[in-house]
């Protein structure tokens, strides 16, 4: 099973994204965070250890940035089991670049996330498993 996160200083975003999320069917119920460390917290104490996670994060946000956010998410235990999105408005090629060579990162979104996006996101290797007919 695959659960989605959303993650997301801005409210409008939060609230697209969460419905094309939705309407996908990436996810019928996206968790969704507007700070970095609450998503971390949740993954780090309260999240099943069972399930693997799609996290859609955004990487220029106050506090903790998307990239601050990776770097912690290595610490956590089991974190072979997250599986991010970068979904940002940047449009610089390092913030590619680094994405690229993060283990976590399975694709890089700018926004506004589509459903374009979503279908491809369901057809990436490290996920298209959790989505096939059964």
């Amino acid at each position: 099973m695959l659960r989605t996160l959303i993650i997301d200083d801005d409210e409008i975003v939060r609230f697209l994204q969460q419905k094309m999320v939705t309407k996908c069917e990436l996810d019928p119920d996206p968790y969704v965070f507007k700070e970095a460390q609450k998503a971390l917290d949740f993954l780090e104490n309260d999240s099943d250890k069972e399930i693997d996670y799609l996290i859609m994060l955004d990487i220029n946000m106050p506090g903790m940035t998307g990239w601050d956010f990776l770097n912690k998410l290595k610490l956590v235990s089991d974190n072979e089991r997250f599986h991010v999105v970068m979904v940002t408005s940047s449009i610089d090629r390092k913030d590619k670049r680094d994405a690229a060579e993060d283990p976590h990162v399975v694709d890089f979104i700018e926004k506004p996330v589509s459903a374009r996006h979503c279908s491809k996101l369901k057809g990436i290797a490290k996920l298209s498993a959790y989505f096939e007919e059964s």
